[in-house]
This record gives structure tokens, C-alpha cells and sequence, in this order.
């Protein structure tokens, strides 16, 4: 298909490059699992898993009934999603661009002849030779900077995924075992230190228990799971923030829009050498 982009992973980084490449004009698919496991779901067209659809800042993604449906609502439009955790459908539809925005921190099949130009974000991949480039997703300087050769940034140097500069994480909060996530605090709620947002129902020698999950600090619950999912232990199920208002729980954030605008970059750039075969057509 022509003209068309598949981004692999829903998150919260997935969606700011999918919606900046859709305002952009470009068509976009975006590959998920069946059950997505983002906190940041306000800003995450992962949730059009559940939901059927999602809405951020006014561009909505619809959740495909298979590959055809994928196809012909993609022609019209519209930015679409479907359950391919593995990509198995980028042979089949060929896309001009695979992005890898999972933010693994390392390569799950991620490789150059996918597509005829291939980026992935952060650590995990050598530019020139698993991805064609690498966005330095790290906080500071180089956030968004577009990798050639070589690697980007490990997230111990940044800080990568914590709140403004502070390299803690103790405004997340982890499964402490595995088991059923039931939430009891919505997302955009202030929430107190020690505050009880959620319940995770696990076994324990057969026998099935209830434990508490609390608030790490006080601010505003700007991140959580999907109500009843499945988690491990160790695994991120809440995100709370701060200093955040409650407003910008609903809004891209800075750095989801910067390696957005980057990942456009990085496109442009890739199809301004190519004037016989211009994806827009220019002359």
C-alpha cells in the first residue's frame, strides 16, 4: 500500500508519532498485542483495543476487525490499529516505513529489510545495522535527536521515563505480584502518599488474595492500566505525577511530541532523496 507507515506499539511515544505522521498526511497502522498494557492510556491509542476506538487531541484510531477491514478504512483515511504483536503483516502490505516504537529496550525482530526505511526509538538498536535510525529518547540535550550510526543513549544516563529531571522512579508504582489488576482511581485524580488506587487480586498457594496497591506520592494519577487486566510482578500498572495539572493527563506530552516531530524528520528526510519515487508525488 502506498503511502503508508506501520508503527509497531500503541504507548504513549507510538501515538505521538502516530498522530504527528497522520496530521502530516500520511497513512498509519498501527500493530499492538490484544491486551496493551500502557498506563498512559489518555494519550494512547492502545485503549482503541479494548474500546474499539480512541480518541487523542482530536485524531481518533479505530481498532480493525482483521487485515482487509485494516486496509480499506486505511485508503479513506482513517489511522488504524491491529492485533500483531509479531508484525506479521508487514510483508504482506509493504509498508514505505516501519517504526519500532515499543520501547523494548531491545530488538524483538526489528530488522532493515523490513521496509524500505526503518527507524526505532531509544536503547536497544545499532543504527546502519538493525534500523536504517535510531531517536534518542533520553531526557536532556540530545531528546529527539536522530541516530545514524551507531546507538543511542542508555536510559541510566537521562533518566529516561522519569518525571522532569529527577532520575527516581518513585512516582511509579509496581505489581508486587502477579495477578488481576482492579483499579479504584481513574486517571486525573489527585491522589495522597499511602492512598489506596487499587486492589491486585492474586493466588498465594492456591488460595486467592487481595493486595492493596497505594499511591507512591501525592499528585495526579496521570497514568494506570486497563481495569481487570492481567499483570507480573514487577510489572508498571500506575504513573503518578507530581506537579502535572489535571488537564494535561488528556494532552501529548513534551517529550511524545518532540520525538514525534523527530520520527516526521527523520521521514522527510529519507523521502526528499528519493525524487523519482516521492511519496507525495512532487516533482
Amino acid at each position: 500500500m502506498k503511502h503508508l507507515i506501520i508503527v509497531r506499539g500503541g504507548g504513549e511515544l507510538g501515538s505521538g508519532i502516530a498522530h504527528c505522521l497522520h496530521r502530516a498526511g500520511f497513512r498509519v497502522l498501527i500493530l499492538e498485542q490484544k491486551k496493551p498494557t500502557a498506563t498512559r492510556r489518555k494519550v494512547s491509542f492502545s485503549d482503541a483495543m479494548y474500546r474499539g476506538e480512541t480518541e487523542v487531541e482530536r485524531v481518533t484510531c479505530y481498532k480493525a476487525k482483521n487485515l482487509a477491514d485494516a486496509q480499506k478504512r486505511l485508503k479513506k483515511g482513517d489511522v488504524m490499529m491491529i492485533a500483531d504483536p509479531e508484525a506479521e503483516c508487514v510483508a504482506e502490505l509493504k509498508p514505505d516505513v516501519l517504526i519500532d516504537a515499543i520501547v523494548a529496550h531491545e530488538n524483538h525482530g526489528m530488522k532493515k529489510d523490513l521496509a524500505a526505511h526503518t527507524i526505532a526509538l531509544g536503547p536497544g538498536f545499532c543504527a546502519g545495522r538493525d534500523v536504517d535510525v535510531v531517536v534518542e529518547t533520553g531526557r536532556g540535550h540530545n531528546l529527539g535527536r536522530l541516530i545514524y550510526e551507531g546507538y543511542s543513549s542508555k536510559d541510566a544516563d537521562h533518566g529516561n521515563g522519569t518525571v522532569g529531571e529527577s532520575p527516581n522512579i518513585e512516582h511509579l508504582v509496581f505489581a508486587p505480584a502477579d495477578g488481576r489488576v482492579e483499579m479504584l482511581r481513574t486517571i486525573s485524580l489527585m491522589v495522597r502518599k499511602g492512598e489506596i488506587i487499587g486492589h491486585l487480586h492474586a493466588k498465594n498457594e492456591g488460595k486467592e488474595e487481595t493486595i492493596e496497591i497505594k499511591a507512591t506520592i501525592d499528585g495526579v494519577l496521570r497514568g494506570a492500566v486497563y481495569d481487570g487486566i492481567k499483570v507480573s510482578a514487577g510489572q508498571k500498572i500506575a504513573d503518578i505525577h507530581p506537579t502535572m495539572g489535571q488537564e494535561e493527563c488528556y494532552t501529548i506530552s513534551d517529550k511524545a511530541r518532540c520525538i514525534g516531530g523527530s520520527v516526521l524528520e527523520a521521514v522527510m528526510a529519507w523521502e526528499s532523496k528519493k525524487p523519482k519515487h516521492r511519496l507525495f508525488g512532487r516533482s
